[in-house]
């Protein structure tokens, strides 16, 4: 209905009013209530109002908008209109048409345009008048993008230009530019927006070499670059989604930009979010090999480094292609990665995709590949390129669902259809591999054959499993006619496992066979059962690395260096010994060691010492869950994995070896070293200054107490008056004692539910 249109228009004018300053609240009521006027008019029947009620209307809602003068340009501006010079487009905004409003001005070489959408009214027909009413222009709407253009200061080739467009979403505004200087070509985009009141920008800023910089054996530097972000940090998963679909190169090297500027600054304000305090930094290139001028080269390669400050964090993004210049629809392949070094969550990954990619014109090619490796508390390693076997699931890795590696026919004509995929894949401790075959041809008669093998091998404890199927068929206007499947799987040792399927289906009949052979009877190949849990964790403890030295607290005072003795751990008089080991949690009941079975729940628990030593554990590697125990529990727990042994703990005293040591205290004032007993003496002026000043200002109001303080949630069991540090803990006690386990939090504070 156009009455709610122009209802929605008045609220969103109100605001823009209100936001850019003072403005009489008696003002906005007024056009607000001019408005619903109007709206109440255009949403009624023909004929049933007259030509002086709807001009009337109009003119008081006219009236009412025309009030806020300057204030009016500057709110369909929004903050652009603070830019020098662009606030003189808001001259012609007033100019209302039902072709929207235009407005230009230039700026020395640079010329700016802006364009604002309308809202065209069809009034009903009057009760008083014959014919259709002129039709009335409700607007302009907000401003969302500033077009320019810049002439080429060197002359010749075509004008440079770019514009600014408003980001509704986040808040603030993005900017496109691209400039011809000559033998270089400059672009740029960037976005800046507010978080907290902080300024959150990045920009990605590259120079096209007009010809490329020719190296050595056919190699050239056509393009260099960079991406600087402040606050402002990488999001991987927005990075890998947008490697799969190309996007992240075509914005960040400029492959295949987005025709709209409004595309490619959301895009870049999505791969890097606004964050205070994280900031970004990275070089980007292109390299070619065989370059053949504007028609492009045989081999290009786009390469960008992006840092994370301060977290350290690496993304490595590429895009590689391959083509026959001119002839690039005989042969055209491009491979986009993203490498990212995480060393928070101690993770190397990659993500490749092939896009838009063909060969010989008639062959799509497509496929993903990923590679994880971590090297935390749970390490792994995970290499995929097209998938993996079938149900396999590749926890703890976390991959996204990767498409086949293959190749199919992109034939306008639909006679014949062939697709080729397959997979490898490769795990701390499977191989896998497969691959599918598939042939369609339909002239009136329709003829489908395909061809399917899929393979797994474990290492420890040895298995492996291998499916194949093939299958033919004919139809003829959907009718099957005659079909043909056969599949079979073989998997082993001890004993193995022959399963095979037939099934023959012809017009007049059907005939399937299903038959399972079991050669030898020996056991399946599994691990050595572990040695007690006991002798395991002691073994651990027993290692040297086991042991380290806890020092003292005070981050501010650092002990000289020295030779050490063999065999022996300097520790000072104020610190401790760290015992700690990652075999297996302790303090509470597990089930499986090193991934083998103990043949029975084992524990083990170290008394002694001032405190637990934690680390986290994945419970599932060590305690049989049920399915609905691993869907509800967390993939990690922390768990106790040693203790804290301090000088004067009697276990220690066997094996303790004094040694005494000279301390010297020093303390460092700016650049200046400065003994204890001089410390009155050298004080700086400044400083004393400073001192003095302070205590003569009165006392200001603070607490050095914490606001908020955070704690690890306790556990209990109801079996036990023990208290747990863990939910894994109480669950296991619960378990093997009888009871049920629950956060002590709740125990405290019971509900009754009899009057539930």
């Amino acid at each position: 209905m156009p009455g709610a249109e122009i209802n929605q228009y008045a609220a969103e004018l109100g605001t823009q009013l209100s936001a850019v300053g003072t403005q009489p609240a008696n003002r906005i009521a007024s056009l607000l209530q001019a408005a619903t006027a109007l709206a109440a008019l255009a949403d009624r029947s023909a004929g049933s109002m007259t030509s002086a009620e709807w001009k009337t209307a109009v003119s008081q809602w006219e009236a009412a908008r025309d009030a806020f003068g300057a204030a009016l340009a500057k709110a369909l501006l929004g903050p652009l209109a603070d830019i020098p010079g662009v606030a003189a487009l808001a001259d012609d905004l007033g100019k209302l048409s039902t072709e929207g409003v235009h407005g230009s001005v230039d700026l020395g070489p640079v010329h700016l345009e802006v364009a604002s959408s309308m809202l065209v009214i069809q009034p009903p027909e009057f009760s008083d008048l014959v014919g259709t009413p002129d039709p009335v222009t409700i607007g302009p709407y907000q401003v969302g993008e500033v077009a320019a253009s810049i002439a080429s200061p060197f002359g010749g080739g075509g004008p440079g230009g770019g514009s600014l467009v408003r980001l509704p979403a986040a808040g603030g505004f993005g900017g496109t530019l691209e400039l011809p200087l000559g033998a270089v070509q400059v672009t740029a985009s960037a976005v800046l927006a507010t978080i907290n009141g902080q300024p959150s920008f990045i920009a990605v800023l590259g120079v096209q070499f007009l010809p490329p910089v020719q190296l050595s054996f056919g190699f050239s530097l056509d393009r260099v670059g960079g991406i600087v972000g402040v606050n402002r940090r990488l999001d991987p998963e927005a990075l890998r989604a947008a490697v799969r679909t190309g996007g992240a190169g075509d914005v960040l090297f400029a492959v295949k930009p987005p025709a709209s500027p409004l595309s490619l600054v959301t895009a870049i304000d999505r791969f890097f979010p606004a964050q205070p305090g994280t900031h970004l930094v990275g070089p980007t290139l292109k390299l070619a090999w065989l370059s053949f001028g504007p028609a492009g080269s045989l081999l290009g390669l786009d390469l960008g480094v992006i840092v994370e400050l301060p977290a350290g964090r690496v993304a490595v993004l590429g895009v590689g292609r391959i083509a026959i210049p001119g002839l690039d629809v005989l042969l055209n392949l491009r491979l986009d990665v993203l490498g990212l070094v995480d060393p928070v969550e101690q993770l190397v990954s990659v993500d490749a995709s092939l896009v838009d990619s063909s060969v010989l014109g008639i062959f799509e090619v497509y496929g993903d590949g990923a590679m994880r490796l971590s090297w935390g508390s749970s390490a792994y390693f995970v290499v995929s390129v097209g998938g993996f076997f079938p149900g396999f699931n590749p926890e703890p890795a976390r991959l996204p669902a990767l498409r086949r590696v293959g190749m199919t026919v992109n034939n306008p004509v639909p006679i014949i259809d062939i697709r080729t995929e397959g997979y490898f894949a490769f795990t701390t401790n499977t191989l896998q591999f497969g691959g599918r075959m598939e042939v369609s041809i339909s002239l009136g008669i329709e003829a489908h054959g395909f061809v399917e093998v899929d393979a797994l091998v474990q290492f420890r404890p040895f298995h492996f499993e291998a499916h194949i199927a093939a299958g033919f068929g004919v139809s003829v206007e959907g009718f099957s006619f005659a079909s043909v499947t056969l599949s079979g799987m073989i998997g082993g040792p001890g004993p193995i496992v022959i399963r095979g399927t037939l099934s023959i289906s012809v017009f007049l009949f059907s005939l399937d066979w299903d038959e399972t052979f079991t050669l030898g009877s020996g056991p399946a190949d599994a691990l050595p059962a572990p040695a007690s849990l006991l002798k395991l964790i002691a073994e651990e403890l027993g290692k040297p690395q086991s042991v380290q030295s806890a020092s003292i607290a005070d981050a501010q005072v650092v002990l000289k260096p020295r030779p050490g003795t063999p065999g022996l751990a300097a520790v000072p008089a104020t610190g401790a010994l760290q015992v700690l080991q990652r075999r297996a949690p302790l303090g509470l009941l597990i089930d499986r060691a090193d991934g083998r079975p103990l043949g029975g729940p084992q524990g083990v628990k170290v008394d002694g010492g001032s405190g637990d030593v934690t680390e986290r554990f994945s419970p599932g590697s060590y305690i049989t869950l049920t399915q609905a125990e691993a869907l509800n529990r967390p993939p990690f727990d922390v768990l106790p994995a040693g203790r804290v042994l301090s000088l004067a703990d009697p276990l220690l005293d066997a094996n303790r070896t004094p040694e005494d040591r000279e301390v010297e205290q020093i303390v460092i004032v700016g650049s200046r070293i400065v003994r204890e007993h001089a410390w009155t003496l050298l004080t700086p002026l400044g400083e004393l200054s400073a001192m003095v000043g302070a205590a003569a200002r009165p006392p200001a109001l603070s607490d050095a107490a914490p606001v908020i303080t955070a704690t690890a949630e306790q556990w209990s069991a109801s079996n036990t008056a023990e208290v747990f540090g863990s939910a894994t803990a109480a669950h296991q006690s619960a378990r093997y004692r009888g009871g049920i386990a629950l956060a002590a939090s709740d125990a405290a504070a019971p509900v009754d539910l009899a009057t539930v």
